[in-house]
């Protein structure tokens, strides 16, 4: 299950603080890629429509559905940090603490 980090095998072995690192790793690995960012693009579109055509005209249906592409992106955050987590762990056993810091 990739939301929670604590049982991938990617961690296993490692202190709290590697298993940050090794997360923040994957992190800035995951923030290259372009599909992160689509919730945020959508979001952005949404808004837009909305001020300029009024394509949801309840302030209830507004807050919904920008409640819902907050959830998308917070999963899609979680799905591109587990699919990093790897590569991730894999420099942070050639580099050691030191890779998360630079």
């Amino acid at each position: 299950m990739p939301f929670f980090f604590s049982r991938r095998p990617e961690l296993a072995g490692l202190d709290r603080a590697a298993r940050r690192d090794v997360r923040r790793l994957a992190w800035n690995f995951a923030q290259r890629h372009w599909t992160l960012h689509a919730p945020a693009f959508a979001w952005i579109v949404f808004v837009l429509l909305h001020t300029r055509y009024h394509v949801v005209q309840d302030r209830r249906d507004y807050l919904l559905i920008t409640l819902v592409i907050f959830v998308l992106a917070v999963v899609n955050i979680r799905l591109h940090i587990s699919h990093y987590l790897k590569p991730a762990r894999a420099v942070y056993n050639v580099l050691g603490g030191k890779s998360a810091s630079r």
